[in-house]
């Protein structure tokens, strides 16, 4: 596909003659406007968006602030808005935050200095991140965010449907005859986990089973923190039969706890994830999970963002949800015990 370069290459002329005679801001002689026309044809160049970007002084240049890029989800989801926004003609510039407040702070003063287009920004959120959010927006810069949403209705947003993964993933087990139910979740005051653990609340509903509380164990979003709430289930009095994680992190770290302490996945012990990475199906057994459409997560946050940076005008923000999916591998069975 041919770009600004390959037309001043062609025309004999410099690319910043090439912008004055796109944007129309500046003079280009007769000769050289002719030239530049010539090799547009001949190129098959479409000026349209990049016209549109230099006459209202756009960088091209996107911003992504993510919050873990050691997360198998992450890179996935970036992938799908840095091939979208390539599309389009745009740069993404990403920042990795570490879940920390101080760093997402730093990372969106920082490509705001640098004079991003637009922002996208995924959870988990923080208060002060969140403060910057807002400060941003009435600054007039374009936001999206994914997978968290602040008090206010004219931000962009887009998730998935988590509630009803949540649900699937435990009717799946309820159906396969388990009745000790166990919930291994993250901080439930995010939006995401907040939805999970309604859904496997409405599905011990629905399964006609009874919440137990002790049998929602609330850990990091880690191995360690997968390995250290499966300890704690399996030294209860009467331990659950299936175990559903906020995440295939925390599963795959519960998974290996339940190994090494004798357990047999899925003869004494199904487990179930969520996400899909793609750790979740090379496991040994192959996990069953609820996957998240990661890739178009990350590409429809960047096409509500580009709406957005041309100047869609209505200022009621947009909400996005996609749907999850079970998917049934081999860590889960009817229990045995």
């Amino acid at each position: 596909m041919a770009n600004i370069y390959d037309v001043a290459r062609l025309a004999g002329v410099s690319t910043g003659t090439v912008s004055r005679y796109l944007s129309g801001n500046g003079y280009v002689g007769e000769i050289s406007r002719g030239r530049i026309q010539k090799a547009i044809t001949e190129l098959n160049f479409s000026p349209s968006r990049i016209a549109r970007g230099l006459t209202k002084k756009h960088t091209q240049m996107i911003g992504l602030v993510v919050s873990d890029l050691l997360n198998p989800f992450i890179p996935e989801l970036v992938r799908g808005a840095q091939d979208c926004a390539d599309e389009a003609g745009h740069c993404t510039l990403i920042y990795n935050t570490d879940g920390k407040g101080a760093r997402e702070v730093r990372a969106l003063n920082l490509l705001y200095e640098r004079r991003v287009d637009g922002l996208i920004i995924t959870a988990p959120e923080t208060v002060e991140g969140n403060q910057c959010i807002l400060d941003l927006h009435k600054r007039g810069l374009p936001i999206v965010l994914i997978g968290r949403k602040l008090a206010t209705e004219d931000i962009d947003y887009v998730t998935t449907d988590t509630y009803s993964g949540a649900i699937e993933a435990v009717m799946h087990l309820a159906q396969l005859g388990h009745r000790r139910i166990a919930f291994i979740e993250g901080d439930a005051a995010h939006d995401v986990a907040s939805d999970q653990q309604r859904g496997y609340l409405d599905g011990l509903k629905q399964a006609e089973l009874t919440y137990q509380e002790h049998l929602l164990v609330a850990t990091t979003l880690t191995r360690e923190g997968g390995a250290a709430a499966m300890i704690q289930l399996l030294h209860l009095p009467t331990p659950p039969t299936s175990v559903f994680a906020v995440n295939d992190i925390v599963a795959v770290g519960a998974m290996q706890e339940a190994l090494r302490l004798g357990y047999r996945v899925p003869e004494q012990l199904s487990i179930v994830g969520f996400d899909d990475i793609t750790l979740a199906a090379n496991t040994l057994p192959a996990m069953t999970t609820v996957r998240q459409p990661k890739s178009l997560l990350g590409r429809t946050a960047v096409e509500l963002l580009l709406d957005r940076i041309d100047q869609y005008e209505d200022g009621t923000g947009r909400e996005l949800q996609l749907p999850c999916a079970l998917i049934v591998r081999e860590s889960t069975m009817h229990p045995l015990i």
